[in-house]
């Protein structure tokens, strides 16, 4: 099928015929001085600059304009300023003549401060070139940047930058002097030819001509005339409104401006729909771009209902009929945009089906988030995913006008992430004769036209019959293309009964055999084309699961109005594999579509799971341009697997070398194909190997809520690298984090040069680390990857020992406590069980404690099922106190197959109150000071949810459900939280912690006990000690902990000598009183430094001192708070500030704070404390590395409790 083909990078202004570079010199610019064309000039006004060096700017931008005719009709010019605030100088359309513009140009004032790039680049691309501004949809659209200076929001920076590329604007940019970074500047710009470095502000000069060339160069569009018969479906249903339809409107006016507009070249038609549809205008009504243009721009506003269906019956009887001016030997492409769902969702799928089978190409736009993304994938298309995009809302659409664009652009390609080879099983086409063979020959001709040929990337192979099947030529008969396709329109027509379940077991046994040139490593897949019923449907089927069970994809592709739906369903390797033609002429318009969906990856089982991945890319000086682009291949390709929507799978993406560049966010990219077109546009820029930086970017920003990462999704980073790190430790430190964090990280590593130890400690553990060989063999691991991301759990096989406390009592019943068997069932089916992986035991209770099974009794899945369908109901009172009694002093013993190295979790499950909640409470906090982690889970409406809060080991491991059946809704958050524990507790006799092992510290929390807290906020930030004093070892000789709280007085709740043990520390943590009162922070501060810090209370002369301050507002004396806190540092205390919520004065937290900087940690509350404390148990080990060390007091005064 003839397509047409947008290029990929389009320069300004630019030639209507191809013309190298280097044959452009003074008369191109005479020619283009006067195509129209709208730039924008961004002028960094930053401090940095000075006036002297902006005058230089103001002067470059008066040269270049000088260059070109300036007028409505020719070039128009902006300029704005940026530095800490954004400053239009003018818009494009203000003046209308050279003098004018250059006098206003003239008169830009330099207005200095920081270095907003991002909010110039966000100006810009939000106002600038709009037409209420003057920008012209006809016009090139260009920006020249010049800046002196890296961004202030380097992260930002270059997520609008992106954003920008995503349009028709062309970016130049221009970096002065030797504060610029590269990297930064590489991003803004369009492409690398579109990025100039000068020394300093005196040579800008020199660049003139040569930036006023690049102005006028442009790409030739490759097809940009090739017959195509386009029609637009445009949504004006009430849910749009007149300005979001005037914005679809734009859209449809970007797109086709470039085209040459004529009978022989593209033709537009248009047609609106909401309870009817309505042609706006046909092929043959416009043959030029100007009344074109006039035409879009006349379509009027309706309203109605969302009959889509109505618009894709429409296309597909009016849409491409020769009195409309449609014509044969073209492209037919419908585009249809909507921003709802479609009143008629069965008829728009039947509709859609029956659009595809007759050869239209169909690009389907969802706008906005009522979009079914299924429904859209319906209508597009193919499989749906190649010609599906979605955008958040209207002012989106120019941000995909691009990758639509590139969309319809072919190009010689490869098949999929590995060689490929291919065996087309072609029936005779009886019912129709031999033209149509021939047409199916033709058919595979195009198909392989447009794919590389050869040993390392495509093999073709064809299977026909001729007497009985027989293979035509095998897989390794052709190394060259020509020699291929010309064999292929030589295959001679032998008409006959060719029963398809004989062809594919002939395939099944002959075709992929390594002597007929089969590759053990390549995807082996088979076209079946066909045009009738099977004469044994049942053995057809049978033999389609031999080939599917061997590996083998199978298309199939049904030609003709005898063809049976169940034969190809069967016959194909899923739903998504299916293809059905109305006649061969269908099919060869058709052909793109197919090849597409050979070419992909198969879709994951996991592929619409909510899922976040990152993709964390090496960029250093030792890849190379070549090797990365190899890296960008595998991302791109390894997508295909993952259905990509808001509801399924996001990706985002960060480089790093010498600094972690951001290149979208999990939100940024909303479809495949615009993820896939951001993908093929992301720069390479050599560097340093700064793995850590990369790391840290992820974690803080790529997978924050901010940026798209939902709550309760998957968290994937995938990191790939050629080699070592040169920040070690960081990375190391890193790693650790995102693992605590519940993420899981693989890392992939390439080549000799790498670190196996360090790939180690960044991934989440040994599965979870892949090595290749070299670049050119990641298309190998790509399934193995993918498998990785779709396993159900990152800790299914990390050590374990869990134990099921189940509620038995009266209240129950035997069908509820069924459901509770049936539910932690299907739990323990998601880990490795073994001695070495997962252990699970089970106590039931009522009036006494009922053993199940103890953790060491079964070593298999199979085992731990059966003994569960064992237990038996035994109903009685709620005595849960005896239950964790029981745990406590039985179940976690070596006796009863517990394990020193596992992690110790319990999981109890209960429908109401205990009999005694006292008793309860204490035995829960001995099992929290035992180091066993205890996730609690209330049913139904009579649990006391405060008991429920005091069984768990924090707030985050409580679970709540209305009823019995509703178990099953949580099973995924249980699965996570259970998680969480297993990668954050180490084992029992190690205790690493995240400082060096040799280390010790005397610290001191100092709590917030005022009244702002409450109750259940203070007994978060005990819960928050407790996790962070848990990651220490305890002791004498290791770290101490003490906690200060403070209201409107100070009390010393925990000495540093109190607990010598750890089990002692976490019982006192949890039995700190909650005081109230005003906020003198002041005094706590006091109180550490005159009595925390004595020898008296266990300070050691020698040992590094630490102050954690926690708290949620204002002190009530700043002043008195300050001078304490100067006191503390003037004695060698280090300290560390924690503010939470939006009424903490941050510039009191830095002013506390030894480093202002890297010494304060923000949440926006209490519950998010956890999602910190690993982060500032790194700021405490790094001040060890700083920090002298104090001395201790032994004269303690008396302190009095008077304000």
């Amino acid at each position: 099928m003839a397509i047409f083909v947008w290029a990929a990078v389009v320069l300004l202004l630019g030639q209507t015929s191809a013309r190298d570079d280097s044959s452009i010199g003074n008369n191109t610019l005479t020619e283009c001085r006067t195509r129209p064309a709208d730039i924008v000039f961004l002028l960094d006004s930053s401090s940095s600059e000075g006036q002297d060096g902006f005058t230089e700017q103001v002067k470059f931008v008066y040269n270049v304009t000088n260059a070109f005719n300036i007028g409505p009709d020719d070039v128009q010019v902006s300029v704005v300023v940026f530095a800490t605030n954004v400053f239009n100088q003018f818009f494009l359309d203000e003046f209308s003549n050279k003098t004018d513009v250059l006098a206003a140009i003239s008169s830009v004032i330099y207005q200095p401060g920081t270095t907003q790039t991002d909010d110039g680049l966000a100006f810009v691309l939000h106002n600038s070139f709009l037409p209420i501004h003057g920008g012209r949809n006809d016009s090139q659209k260009l920006l020249i940047v010049l800046t002196d200076g890296q961004s202030t929001n380097t992260v930002n920076t270059a997520s609008v930058a992106n954003q920008i590329h995503n349009t028709d604007i062309q970016v130049i940019s221009i970096g002065i002097g030797n504060a610029i970074d590269k990297t930064e500047l590489a991003t803004i710009a369009t492409d690398d030819e579109h990025m100039y470095l000068v020394a300093n502000f005196s040579v800008l000069f020199d660049i003139v001509d040569e930036v006023a060339k690049k102005t006028c160069t442009s790409m030739y569009f490759l097809c940009r005339s090739t017959p195509a018969d386009i029609l637009f479906l445009l949504d004006t249903s009430s849910s749009e409104g007149t300005p979001s339809f005037n914005i679809q409107l734009d859209f449809v006016k970007n797109f086709t401006k470039d085209f040459e507009i004529g009978p022989d070249k593209v033709q537009i038609a248009a047609a609106t729909f909401s309870d009817t549809t309505q042609p706006e205008f046909w092929y043959n009504d416009y043959h030029n771009s100007t009344s074109l243009l006039a035409a879009i721009g006349r379509i009027m506003y309706r309203s109605g209902n969302t009959h889509t269906e109505d618009a894709l019956r429409f296309a597909r009887i009016e849409g491409f009929k020769a009195e409309h001016g449609a014509r044969n030997d073209s492209s037919h492409i419908v585009i249809i945009l909507s921003d709802g769902q479609s009143i008629e969702k069965s008829q728009t799928k039947n509709e859609a089906e029956a659009i595809h089978s007759i050869g239209i190409q169909v690009i389907a736009i969802g706008i906005g988030v009522s979009i079914d993304q299924q429904e859209l994938r319906d209508i597009a298309s193919g499989s749906g995913d190649q010609n599906a995009f979605s955008v958040a809302n209207f002012d989106a659409l120019r941000t995909i006008e691009l990758p639509i664009q590139r969309q319809t652009c072919e190009v010689e390609e490869v098949c999929g992430t590995r060689p490929s080879d291919i065996v087309f099983l072609l029936d005779s086409l009886n019912n129709e004769g031999e033209d149509n063979f021939k047409k199916q020959l033709q058919f595979v001709n195009n198909f392989a036209s447009k794919l590389i040929i050869g040993p390392d990337n495509v093999q073709i192979s064809v299977v026909s019959f001729s007497t009985s099947w027989q293979t035509d030529f095998p897989l390794n008969t052709f190394s060259k293309k020509q020699d291929l396709l010309s064999a292929i329109t030589q295959l001679p027509y032998v008409p006959g009964n060719t029963p398809a379940d004989d062809g594919l077991l002939y395939v099944s046994q002959n075709s992929f055999e390594s002597g007929n040139g089969a590759r053990t490593k390549a995807n082996q897949i088979v076209v079946v084309v066909t045009d009738r019923v099977s004469s044994n449907p049942s053995k057809t089927a049978a033999q389609a699961v031999d080939l599917h069970g061997k590996g083998i994809k199978v298309i199939s592709v049904g030609v003709g109005p005898m063809i049976d739906n169940d034969d190809l369903n069967n016959i194909a390797s899923g739903n998504a594999f299916v293809f059905k033609a109305v006649d061969v002429d269908a099919l060869l318009k058709m052909e793109r579509d197919i090849r597409y969906t050979t070419c992909k990856t198969q879709v994951m089982t996991c592929s619409t799971e909510p899922t976040e991945i990152v993709f964390l890319l090496d960029s250093s000086s030792s890849e190379g341009s070549v090797n990365f682009k190899k890296q960008l291949n595998f991302v791109s390709n390894f997508i295909d697997g993952f259905d990509i929507s808001p509801n399924a799978v996001q990706v985002a993406l960060v480089t790093f070398s010498t600094v972690a560049t951001n290149r979208f966010f999990l939100n940024d990219y909303m479809s495949k194909a615009a993820l896939k077109s951001a993908i093929s546009r992301i720069p390479y820029n050599a560097g340093n190997t700064h793995t850590g930086n990369g790391l840290e970017f992820v974690r803080q920003s790529s997978l924050s809520p901010e940026h798209g990462a939902r709550p309760g999704s998957k968290k994937v980073v995938i990191v790939m690298t050629d080699g070592q790190s040169q920040q070690k430790q960081l990375t190391a430190n890193q790693g650790i984090l995102l693992r605590k964090e519940g993420v899981m990280v693989i890392s992939i590593g390439i080549g000799a040069a790498i670190d196996e130890s360090e790939l180690a400690v960044i991934a989440s553990d040994d599965k979870h680390m892949v090595k290749v060989s070299n670049f050119d063999n990641l298309n190998a691991i790509e399934q193995q990857i993918q498998d990785i991301v779709c396993s159900d759990l990152v800790c299914a096989s990390t050590p374990a020992d869990i134990m099921f406390v189940l509620d038995s009592s009266a209240s129950i019943g035997p069908v509820n406590f069924n459901t509770m068997l049936n539910f932690i069932t299907n739990f323990v089916r998601t880990f490795d069980i073994g001695t070495s992986a997962v252990q699970f035991g089970v106590v039931t209770f009522a009036n006494d404690v009922n053993p199940q099974f103890d953790l060491g009794r079964f070593k298999t899945i199979a085992e731990v099922i059966n003994g569960i369908n064992d237990i038996h109901y035994h109903y009685g009172g709620t005595y849960t106190e005896k239950a964790l009694e029981y745990l406590r002093t039985t179940s976690f013993t070596p006796g009863q197959g517990s394990r020193s190295e596992a992690a110790k979790i319990a999981i109890v499950l209960t429908d109401g109150q205990s009999n005694s909640v006292e008793k309860t409470k204490a035995e829960a906090q001995a099992l929290h000071a035992a180091g066993i982690e205890v996730i609690s889970i209330g049913i139904g409406s009579s649990v006391n949810v405060q008991e429920l809060t005091s069984i768990a080991t924090n707030v985050s491991y409580v679970f709540s459900v209305a009823t019995f059946d509703s178990l099953f809704t949580i099973q995924s958050e249980l699965l996570q939280a259970t998680c969480r524990v297993q990668v954050t507790k180490p084992p029992a006799t190690v205790k690493p912690g995240p400082c060096v092992a040799s280390d010790t510290a005397d610290v001191i929390f100092l709590l917030d006990s005022s009244n702002s807290e409450g109750p259940a906020s203070f007994q978060q930030e005990l819960d928050f000690v407790v996790k962070f004093v848990d990651d220490f070892p305890i002791g004498p000789n290791d770290f101490q902990f003490g906690i200060i709280t403070y209201a409107s007085n100070a009390r010393m709740q925990i000495s540093l000598n109190d607990n010598p043990t750890e089990s002692d520390l976490r019982l006192a943590i949890l039995q700190v009183v909650y005081d109230g009162g005003l906020t003198y922070t002041n005094q706590g501060l006091e109180l550490a430094r005159t009595v925390g810090f004595s020898d008296v209370s266990g300070a050691r002369n020698g040992t590094r001192k630490f102050v954690i301050v926690v708290t949620d507002g204002a002190s009530t004396a700043p002043a008195a708070t300050v001078t304490e806190a100067d006191l503390l540092k003037a004695d060698g205390v280090t300290i560390i500030t924690v503010g939470v919520g939006i009424q903490v004065p941050v510039s009191l937290l830095r002013a506390l704070a030894s480093d202002s900087k890297g010494g304060v940690f923000l949440v926006n509350s209490f519950e998010d404390l956890h999602t910190r404390g690993h982060e500032v148990e790194l700021k405490l080990c790094s001040g060890l590395r700083t920090t002298s060390p104090s001395v201790v007091t032994s004269n303690v005064p008396t302190v009095t409790d008077n304000v």
